[in-house]
């Protein structure tokens, strides 16, 4: 029998989409394969009679502690474009702009990571594991991204770190050179019974056939600029094509598609959100940026799950989409040619569009369930909590 592992999540399992499929979504499995996975939020520091000692007691629950992706840790003004990770200067500069303050929800995570670095002997025989799906170290990110702000905290933790799980080949390669510990590639996973439950009964009653979706924040707009001419003129030619975007801001894209739907927080509400859209074709656009080309396949993921065929970008060089076999489970677009042919044998063939949805069904239900991902993660931690302290080892090592 497998002994029991612990594993210790700084920061909630839950605190956006990623964070969730990869921590939160995956603790019933987990625990079939004896592990113990919960997570915790640090307070503020200096409100702590003894840090050392709080820190001290929480971590010693775990056989292995996780740091997430990412962390807001920079108080912001909304006022002018002043940002810091120091609270009282945060609040010193709003009471003199006489400008509104957002205090950052995990400031504790800086002083954490400090004392971590300070005191090693806090985490004496447990492992630090490190897990990101977002390429923080890309070149074509703006100066004054929050990712941007909180690289050198990632560094830190990299540092820290005994080994680095991500979602891609394409970002483990990137985040190598920030690391002496080994970096693995675990992909994303959904849960199939999130998308059954969201499934209406009787038959649809949304307009449009056949039915285009995206989904994503506003400020995807710019990935689906990909993709639009070819909507557009495809839409001009088939008029009872109907656009829909899930999450999209309804006066920001007025013109640019036929229905907006609210985005939904929370992964099994917003499988039934999708759902509810009853996507026909989802679009899964990306501009070739170096940022883009790190990111994961989960949109295609989805979209099987929902009943619907996918067109992917295919970018210059590894991307997402590169799991996505032409013709077979998806199809690939490289040129707005490309978009406009895809889109047109979907819209008027819905064999094609079953044959697509059936076979990338089949290969997300066989690799991508939270199920069938459960055992490489059991297996990370496993084997980080055996080679306990390598990685600071190795970066203490480097630094002599």
């Amino acid at each position: 029998m497998t002994d029991p592992l612990r594993v210790l999540v700084i920061g909630p399992g839950a605190a956006g989409a990623s964070d969730a499929l990869r921590f939160e979504a995956l603790v019933p499995e987990l625990a079939r394969h004896a592990v113990e996975l919960v997570s915790w939020t640090p307070g503020d520091p200096a409100t702590e009679e003894s840090p050392f000692e709080a820190l001290e007691a929480v971590v010693g629950w775990s056989d292995a502690v996780v740091l997430r992706r990412h962390y807001r840790t920079w108080h912001a003004c909304l006022g002018c474009r002043f940002r810091t990770p120091d609270t009282a200067e945060a609040k010193s500069h709003g009471s003199g702009a006489g400008h509104p303050i957002v205090l950052a929800p995990y400031f504790g995570i800086r002083p954490l990571v400090g004392l971590l670095e300070a005191e090693p002997s806090i985490l004496g025989t447990r492992a630090i594991v490190y897990d990101t799906d977002d390429d923080f170290f890309s070149a074509d990110l703006p100066a004054g991204a929050e990712d941007v702000l909180e690289r050198d905290l990632i560094e830190r933790i990299l540092g820290l770190a005994d080994l680095v799980t991500t979602t891609t080949p394409v970002l483990a390669e990137r985040l190598a050179p920030h690391t002496r510990a080994p970096v693995r590639v675990i992909r994303n996973a959904l849960d199939p019974g999130w998308y059954e439950a969201g499934r209406p009964d009787g038959p649809a009653d949304a307009p449009g056939n056949p039915r285009v979706v995206y989904h994503g924040v506003p400020v995807r707009s710019r990935d689906y600029d990909v993709a639009r001419p070819a909507v557009d003129a495809v839409a001009r030619e088939i008029t009872t094509l109907r656009r829909v975007w899930l999450g999209g801001d309804a006066l920001q894209l007025a013109g640019a598609v036929d229905e907006v739907r609210p985005w939904v927080s929370g992964l099994p509400a917003f499988a039934a959100a999708l759902v509810a859209a009853r996507p026909d074709i989802g679009l899964a656009p990306l501009r070739d940026t170096p940022y883009n080309r790190a990111r994961s396949e989960l949109h295609w993921l989805e979209y099987a799950l929902a009943g619907a065929p996918t067109i992917v970008s295919g970018l210059d060089g590894p991307g997402p989409y590169d799991v996505v076999r032409d013709g077979v489970d998806g199809l690939v677009a490289r040129s707005r040619a490309d978009w406009e042919r895809h889109l047109r044998s979907f819209a008027t063939s819905r064999d094609l569009r079953s044959q697509i949805t059936a076979r990338a069904r089949e290969r997300v239900l066989t690799e991508y369930t939270v199920a069938a991902r459960a055992f490489e993660w059991a297996d990370a931690y496993r084997w980080a909590s055996e080679h306990a302290g390598v990685g600071r080892a190795r970066t203490a090592a480097s630094a002599r």
